[in-house]
């Protein structure tokens, strides 16, 4: 990404909304688009996107996860860098590569498409620019630093809290087994709820233990797992994503 945001040459991107992110949290759509026109990223959103065949894959339905695979292979066709607001659904995509023969021209299709294909945070920090960003919130954040997000070479899990890290007057804690899954894990909540339950249980008293503002993630599936859970216990708490506290940052408040 060199060269890229408002010390060069603006640098086109694609946003990928996942459908969660769509229909249960667009203002974390709206907050992400709002961080990267500030750094210079020039945006578009291409039509048609659906799921992007994540349920179906961790169903075992290879076969429906491969037909959605091959619409997304179209619908990102440009060479532009896909910026996604999801570590689970970026994980996703690249592992498209993985559902089509070696050799073959989907496979080379959708090893391209993995290449450029960037979780939010992971995409922002490496920005020029993004350091010098004028962030100021007032605020104390529980940091949930979800599983699903993408393991690559430069440690992009990280990225959220280097980004949080950012923003003058935010004070950032996390739970004392951050590591700790919340306990959703998407089918997982369903096979198995009475676990789901007991594990997002307990990352919600350690949560409020902490007794923080809100709580952040990078992951829209696990602030809808547990901001639900802490709703149902009697002590919701605002649940923004990294890209929310950032637009938050940039003017001044929430």
């Amino acid at each position: 990404m060199a060269g890229a945001g408002r010390k060069g040459q603006p640098m086109h991107a694609q946003l990928f909304i996942p459908c969660l992110v769509e229909d249960c949290q667009p203002e974390a759509a709206v907050a992400a688009t709002r961080v990267l026109e500030r750094l210079g990223v020039a945006l578009r959103h291409p039509s048609g996107q659906t799921c992007c065949g994540q349920l179906a894959y961790k169903a075992g339905d290879v076969a429906g996860a491969r037909s959605l695979a091959l619409r997304y292979l179209d619908i990102f066709d440009a060479p532009e860098p896909v910026v996604c607001p999801s570590g689970s659904c970026t994980k996703m995509l690249r592992t498209y590569p993985e559902l089509f023969a070696l050799g073959t021209p989907e496979r080379a299709r959708a090893e391209g498409l993995a290449a450029r294909t960037f979780e939010f945070c992971e995409f922002v920090a490496g920005l020029p620019g993004a350091a010098e960003l004028p962030l100021n919130l007032d605020a104390r954040a529980c940091y949930h630093g979800s599983c699903q997000m993408p393991g690559v070479p430069g440690d992009p899990a990280d990225a959220p809290r280097r980004l949080l890290g950012l923003v003058r007057g935010l004070t950032v804690v996390e739970a004392e087994r951050a590591d700790r899954c919340c306990g959703f894990g998407g089918l997982f909540s369903l096979q198995f709820a009475s676990v789901s339950e007991a594990l997002t249980d307990d990352k919600c008293r350690e949560i409020l233990a902490l007794a923080p503002d809100m709580l952040v993630s990078a992951e829209p599936s696990c602030l809808m797992s547990l901001s639900g859970r802490l709703a149902k216990m009697g002590r919701p708490l605002p649940a923004l994503h990294v890209a929310q506290v950032l637009d938050a940052g940039l003017r001044g408040g929430l």
